[in-house]
């Protein structure tokens, strides 16, 4: 256990070979992990990576991060068995971290000092003298880089067994000032190299949280992060659709038309195969959130934006789940407990499900291909980082309500330190974007390929007694779609849309495989051509486009806003236990979502769209 941005979490990886998130920002642990470890002289340890705090004395809610912590830290206490507490401490920030040593040295529990970031101080000139920091505290201290795993490993678990050996407290004393303690442990001995390091880093910083210049660098960062997503993978999005073309045509010339054809190539491809073509533009935004959140830079922008956020009723603590809430919203509900207060907590969650998640990316994607294919690439990545905003701004807006409203109150003020800036690992980096595309693999080979299957048969059964023209118009999904159409029509939809929209409630990402599977069934040839292609060509009986650019923003303004994930509600449930917040998140932003749908459509008709 330890502060935030200690290095735990990279101490943890080192020990057990596993993979908890390694960040340099608070709240990136929000779980218990827990992993086995072979000891040198046999036998066999359970290791347990903590959410970062700040204090085991200080009042905190039980269900923040602290609070997390702290409960395990009480129930270890009365455990039977050998239970050693590790302290990870940022040695560059030794002060701090001996506040903490100060208060678990009162716990009574076995302790061992482990300080990280060797390679960071080395780097700083600076050096601390482990044996006299050992000798004043009364425990174990030892001083590793979590980067070289091998030797971290080693280190650690040999001075936990030589605690576990002493098998008694022999810390000296709680009365020290770690100020001055710290003072006394550590000498500079760093070269003028080092020294302009460090005021190089200093200079960078007076830029990058200038309070006029900072925030403009950063919603510039941010607009190009979100821009490059679609820009680098619109190429890989379109090569994968024509592989999955390609494999929709062999199937075709190997098995033949009929029944169990048009299940592979319209219920497995044309749904979760429609849906594998934006895996790229996931995978791109997780890798580029990554690289920001492990070069340090993250926490500088939660100091940028806690002004903003602090008139909305929010605070900076807020910054980091709203940001991973583009990546998915039901982590970022979890990495909520990182806000103290719990009514900025709840606020916080309340208004996640309006950032623009990973799983709306399909969507997007297919919309905008669909409608704006004959606009440049700069006006589509333009309206994509538009998309992003709305649901920013969106969020930002539900806030400052709520905190008026619902959850009236004010926030806590901002603690958080800098972390120092760290060169990104090659090899972490990579792993993230390999664990995003594994997660979204999984959920298509599940979750979608399973809802798609569904909608398949509902779109291939009749409706007992339903004349119509063709068979899918007679299927028992569209007659539940005709029947809300009469609803959904102001704001352009269709039933079939209306179909898609039931399906991607499961997960936001089969309205893509839904409408993959409603042209699929409908062009009996089995025309190879890409989803897009068939949307835009799309007629009436009158010849009419079935579908335009009107149609099209009503679409984006609708998922902009409606909360149309089961796994969010599910999350919300868990985190408030209690089905009222769930309810209140699906009323509003469905109304939201709903009245934005309409008046997109009415509005951009009055101007001449079509």
């Amino acid at each position: 256990m330890g502060r935030p941005n200690s290095g735990k979490s990279s101490l943890y990886n080192a020990i057990t070979g596993g993979e908890a998130h390694v960040g340099n920002y608070p709240g990136i642990t929000v779980e218990i992990l827990e992993g086995e470890v072979d000891m040198p002289s046999g036998g066999r340890a359970v290791v347990a990576d903590l959410p970062g705090l700040y204090s085991v004395e200080a009042t905190v809610d039980s269900e923040t991060d602290e609070g997390v912590a702290r409960a395990f830290l009480d129930a270890s206490a009365s455990k039977s068995g050998t239970v050693i507490l590790a302290q990870v401490v940022d040695p560059t920030r030794l002060a701090l971290g001996l506040r903490l040593t100060r208060e678990l040295l009162r716990q009574k529990l076995p302790l061992v000092l482990v300080l990280t970031h060797r390679d960071v101080l080395v780097a700083e000139g600076r050096e601390i003298d482990v044996r006299a920091l050992g000798d004043n505290l009364g425990v174990p201290v030892v001083l590793v880089d979590a980067r070289d795993r091998a030797g971290a490993k080693r280190a650690v678990l040999a001075a936990v067994e030589e605690r576990v050996r002493e098998r008694k407290d022999t810390s000296t004393t709680t009365h020290f000032d770690p100020a001055d303690l710290a003072k006394r442990v550590q000498r500079d001995v760093g070269s003028d190299r080092e020294l302009a390091r460090r005021r190089f880093t200093e200079r960078v910083d007076r830029v990058l949280l200038h309070p006029f210049v900072g925030p403009i660098l950063f919603v510039g960062l941010m607009a190009l992060l979100f821009a490059a997503v679609f820009l680098v993978a619109d190429p890989a999005a379109a090569a994968m659709d024509q592989l999955l073309s390609l494999a929709r045509g062999g199937l075709t010339r190997s098995f033949g038309k009929g029944l169990f054809t048009s299940f592979l190539t319209d219920g497995v491809l044309g749904g979760a195969g429609t849906v594998l073509a934006f895996m790229p533009q996931i995978v791109i935004l997780t890798v580029a959130l990554e690289l920001l959140e492990a070069s340090g830079y993250l926490a500088r922008g939660a100091f940028l934006v806690d002004r903003l956020l602090r008139v909305l009723g929010l605070s900076g603590r807020s910054f980091l789940p709203l940001l991973m809430g583009h990546a998915c919203a039901v982590p970022a509900i979890s990495a909520t407990r990182v806000v103290r207060d719990p009514r900025e907590r709840l606020t916080t969650i309340l208004v996640l499900p309006l950032m623009t998640c990973s799983a709306r990316l399909p969507t997007y994607g297919l919309i905008l291909a669909a409608f704006f294919s004959h606009r440049s690439p700069l006006f589509r990545a333009g309206l994509f980082v538009g998309l992003y905003f709305s649901g920013i701004l969106a969020a930002l807006c539900a806030s400052w309500v709520l905190r008026r409203t619902a959850t009236k109150g004010r926030s806590l003020p901002l603690v958080l330190e800098m972390p120092a800036y760290r060169v990104p690992q090659a090899r972490v980096v990579a792993r993230k974007g390999w664990q995003a595309a594994k997660r979204f693999l999984r959920d298509v080979g599940t979750s979608i390929v399973a809802v798609s299957t569904v909608l398949w048969l509902l779109l291939t059964v009749p409706m007992p007694g339903r004349q119509a023209e063709n068979e899918i118009e007679a299927s028992v999904a569209a007659t539940i779609g005709h029947a809300i159409e009469p609803i959904t029509r102001p704001a352009g939809f269709d039933w079939r849309i209306d179909v898609g929209l039931i399906g991607s409630f499961g997960a936001r990402e089969v309205m893509v495989g839904t409408m993959g599977v409603i042209f699929g069934i409908e062009d009996a040839g089995d025309d190879p051509t890409p989803l897009t292609e068939r949307l835009r060509d799309a007629k009436r009986p009158d010849g009419e486009p079935l579908y335009g650019v009107r149609t099209g923003l009503a679409l984006l303004a609708f998922f902009v806003l409606a909360c149309q994930c089961m796994s969010t509600v599910a999350a919300i449930r868990r985190e408030t236990s209690s089905w009222r917040w769930p309810a209140f998140v699906l009323a509003y932003t469905y109304v939201l979502g709903y009245t934005a749908a309409v008046l997109v459509y009415q509005l951009s008709g009055l101007f001449g769209l079509r």
